[in-house]
């Protein structure tokens, strides 16, 4: 819905309020008339009642207009026939008095007159306090008398006259007397007798109106729709009908109760509408929405108009669009009956407010509903709970002041989870084809497993290790590494929860029964590794008396080899159970050295007899571990090799001869790479006293190339002299401590 500033809205509103007041004032200004009919002139009742009568003794004034069989139909003034005389002044009227305000502009007579006594004056006429009256008919007393003996009448005639300011209309028969007499005689029939009379009444009072403050929409509650108005209306002629006019645009007009003379417009009465209170409806639908003035306009029986005081009306005939809801606290399970729906209320401008909701709860998947309505000033979030347990959809759309609200308007549903019961647990029994895994049942019929632990504890000790504990369906799964573990009685207890968080524990089997075990769960295994080496074993056996040398070549394992660089060194070993060896088993083998982590460099499988064969390369210095991981049914096994590269390097010396006093050059390079970062040391040794000596050091550069001098003092004689090159272990350098190939210098002394 649109929005609108106060400000502007405000102008708007007193714009359209001085428009309004203006049109009012200019209807008001205008004077109107009606007519008014009376027995033959009233052709639906033949009423009389705008006349009234008077008579004094001897004399009548009827009306009776309607057909009958008795007497003079007609408003009539007349003589009481008897034997006797009336006095001079003796008299029957009828009048019709204009309403206080009003004056009559014309009256049509139609009617007869008959006298048989010339002394009685029969007339009708119109008057008024200011002015003379006017004669409709006259016949004055003792003019244009009959004969003697005989009576005067005139026929049915019709007279219409201009009565304009007259406030009376009167019809009479008066007795004056004759001939000296102060008398008139009621032997015979004297009488006006009037059967049409027509008046019309000209009126410019506006009607009083106020509108009453005792509905919603008097008294500025939002509404819509059509909406009752009660209000009040007076006027000297009554009120005929009246409208509403809403926000500048006036509604249909709506007749109230009067009495009607014909078809044509012609009234029954002087007042012949109601006045008072009185409701009309108004069709708030045909106006623009929002704030706006209301007025009552109200036309008289002469058409003049009036109109109220205006109040303020709100109008809004459109429902609240959607809105986005949520669940407070997310949509996930939870295990209490708390819920509450929030969105939020965009600004609705000039425009009903936001006064209720209503929210409609499915269970989930099929149409059976239930809706509820809370309400409150700008609500914008309520609470609210499910009637059983499970998953339920839930919608809502909005109600503003008005009343307006729309079903397909309600937001997107949202999910509401309730899951009261904590699952139900139990630990399966343990497979022969697979010891190790731990099985746990769970078993929830609502929101289903989210998570557990399963836990260990060694006998006796009170200490609990948690498993990893893996979610597989509705159980949970853990794996007991029976090689980690010491060997003994072991104890296990399960943690289960479901998706609400409903928690349950159990150290029990789905029998009922403990859950208790004995570790190891698998079958142990021997995993055995080494250099292989052959040799040949003699035995002495002797068989009847005959004794002979028996020879068989047996292989042995060493766990442990030096080697030099680039050797082939023959590896293998054998897995076993029970002393059977295990055929097909795949084997790892991991390398580290002194100078680089551990790290897989095969893996083998080992034959039907469950042996295996690695023959390796020497590099350098190293530690082989071959490793069987175990299976199902099998404890993992190891077992380990150490591999020792002794250093190496090249030895030269020039020149070969020299004398005592001069110096040789030795040099060579490491055949043992690579070299520590800041070079190798090399020991520079002679054979001197049935021993090597180190008589110099160097250290090599980063390709492993290394050189030194040396110069020869104290050599007496000819003299041969053996070198080496040794190379120590040092950290950092993957390679045991060697040495190169001698070289020999001849010194020839003095």
């Amino acid at each position: 819905m649109a929005r609108r500033r106060p400000i502007a809205r405000m102008c708007a509103l007193a714009g359209t309020l001085s428009v309004l007041l203006t049109a009012l004032a200019a209807g008001e200004a205008r004077a109107g008339a009606f007519q008014v009919g009376s027995c033959e002139s009233d052709r639906i009742h033949s009423s009389a009642e705008t006349f009234r009568g008077f008579s004094t003794r001897g004399m009548a004034a009827t009306k009776g207009c309607k057909n009958t069989d008795r007497g003079l139909t007609g408003l009539v003034t007349r003589t009481r026939l008897s034997p006797g005389r009336v006095g001079r002044g003796a008299r029957a009227i009828l009048t019709m008095t204009a309403p206080p305000g009003t004056r009559f502009s014309t009256f049509t007579w139609g009617g007869g007159l008959h006298r048989a006594d010339c002394g009685y004056a029969l007339q009708v006429y119109a008057d008024a306090p200011d002015r003379q009256p006017t004669a409709i008919e006259n016949l004055r007393a003792n003019q244009k008398c009959p004969r003697p003996g005989r009576a005067q009448a005139s026929g049915l005639h019709t007279i219409t006259r201009n009565v304009g300011g007259a406030t009376r209309i009167v019809q009479r028969i008066i007795c004056a007397g004759s001939s000296g007499r102060r008398s008139c005689s009621t032997r015979h029939n004297n009488y006006v007798r009037t059967q049409i009379a027509t008046a019309t009444v000209v009126d410019d009072t506006p009607p009083s109106v106020a509108i009453a403050p005792d509905t919603p929409l008097a008294q500025g509650a939002w509404v819509n729709g059509t909406q009752a108005l009660n209000y009040d209306a007076t006027d000297n002629v009554g009120v005929r009908s009246a409208r509403a006019i809403l926000g500048g645009q006036g509604q249909p007009f709506a007749g109230r109760s009067c009495n009607y003379a014909d078809s044509d417009g012609t009234f029954a009465g002087l007042v012949p509408c109601d006045n008072g209170r009185a409701q009309i409806n108004v069709n708030t639908r045909e106006i623009p929405e929002g704030t706006q003035p209301l007025v009552v306009q109200a036309n008289d029986t002469a058409g003049n108009q009036g109109a109220s005081a205006p109040v303020i009306a709100r109008v809004d005939n459109t429902a609240p669009g959607r809105v986005d809801v949520g669940v407070v606290g997310g949509e996930q399970w939870r295990n209490t009956n708390d819920f509450a729906l929030a969105w939020t209320n965009p600004p609705e401008g000039d425009r009903a407010p936001i006064v209720a909701a209503t929210s409609k709860l499915c269970a989930a998947g099929t149409t059976n509903c239930a809706t509820t309505q809370p309400s409150g000033p700008g609500i914008s979030s309520f609470p609210i709970s499910v009637p059983a347990a499970g998953e339920w959809t839930v919608s809502m759309w909005r109600h503003d002041a008005a009343g307006n609200a729309d079903e397909h308007a309600a937001s997107v549903p949202v999910t509401l989870r309730y899951d009261p019961e904590p699952p139900a647990v139990g630990f399966e029994p343990i497979s022969l084809a697979n010891p190790t895994q731990i099985g746990v049942q769970v078993t929830d019929k609502v929101s289903g497993l989210a998570g557990g632990t399963i836990e260990i504890s060694r006998q006796g000790t009170g200490i609990w290790q948690t498993l990893d504990t893996r979610k597989d369906g509705t159980r949970l799964l853990a794996q007991i590494d029976d090689s980690a573990l010491p060997a003994g009685a072991y104890a296990l207890r399960t943690r289960a929860y479901d998706q609400a968080h409903n928690e349950t524990s159990t150290d029990r089997r789905l029998d009922g029964q403990p859950m208790l075990l004995t570790l190891p769960l698998r079958l142990g295994t021997n995993l055995q590794a080494g250099i292989a080496t052959t040799k040949t074993i003699r035995r002495r056996v002797g068989r009847r008396g005959h004794r002979r040398w028996v020879h068989r070549q047996v292989t042995e394992l060493t766990s442990a080899a030096r080697g030099h660089i680039g050797q082939r060194l023959p590896i293998a070993g054998r897995l076993t159970a029970n002393g059977q060896g295990i055929a097909g088993a795949p084997v790892q083998v991991l390398a580290a050295s002194p100078i680089s982590g551990e790290s897989l460099v095969a893996t083998l499988q080992t034959d039907a007899g469950g042996n295996y064969r690695y023959p390796v390369t020497a590099a350098s210095t190293s530690t082989l571990r071959f490793s069987y991981a175990g299976s199902a049914v099998l404890l993992p096994a190891q077992g380990q090799v150490g591999v020792v590269v002794a250093a190496a390097s090249s030895l030269g010396v020039r020149p070969a001869r020299v004398l005592n006093g001069q110096a040789v050059s030795f040099r060579g390079r490491l055949a043992t790479l690579p070299a520590p970062a800041g070079g190798k040391l090399v020991e520079l040794q002679a054979f001197v006293s049935r021993r090597w000596q180190t008589f110099r050091t160097v250290r090599s550069d980063q390709a492993g190339r290394w050189a030194v001098g040396y110069r020869f003092q104290r050599t007496r004689g000819t003299q041969r002299y053996r070198f080496r090159a040794r190379i120590p272990d040092e950290t950092g350098y993957p390679f045991a401590t060697g040495a190169s190939s001698t070289v020999s210098v001849q010194v020839r002394g003095r």
